[in-house]
């Protein structure tokens, strides 16, 4: 169930967002973590993983192997065990 709070950004959103639970991979710097991909949209999505050693505006690489999708963005927000990622390009 939405809080008032989260249905009001889901409105705010440029882009509507599916949800989705694809296995993938989260290359940041040096280091490759498993991720889930939980919602996903043309602008970005929200990922599950560790956040030890992530922060605001960091580079990544988010990688969906079963979708043959690979996605180049910044990290714009991080809570425990999840993040936001904007997408700057996708190969």
């Amino acid at each position: 169930m939405y809080s008032s709070a989260q249905k009001l950004l889901e409105e705010a959103r440029i882009f509507p967002r599916k949800r989705c639970k694809w296995p993938g991979i989260l290359k940041h710097n040096n280091s490759h973590r498993p991720c889930v991909v939980e919602d996903i949209s043309a602008g970005g999505c929200r990922i599950a993983t560790k956040t030890k050693d992530l922060a605001q505006n960091d580079a990544v690489i988010v990688e969906v192997e079963s979708r043959k999708l690979r996605f180049h963005g910044e990290i714009r927000w991080i809570r425990t065990d999840e993040a936001g990622i904007e997408f700057l390009y996708q190969d």
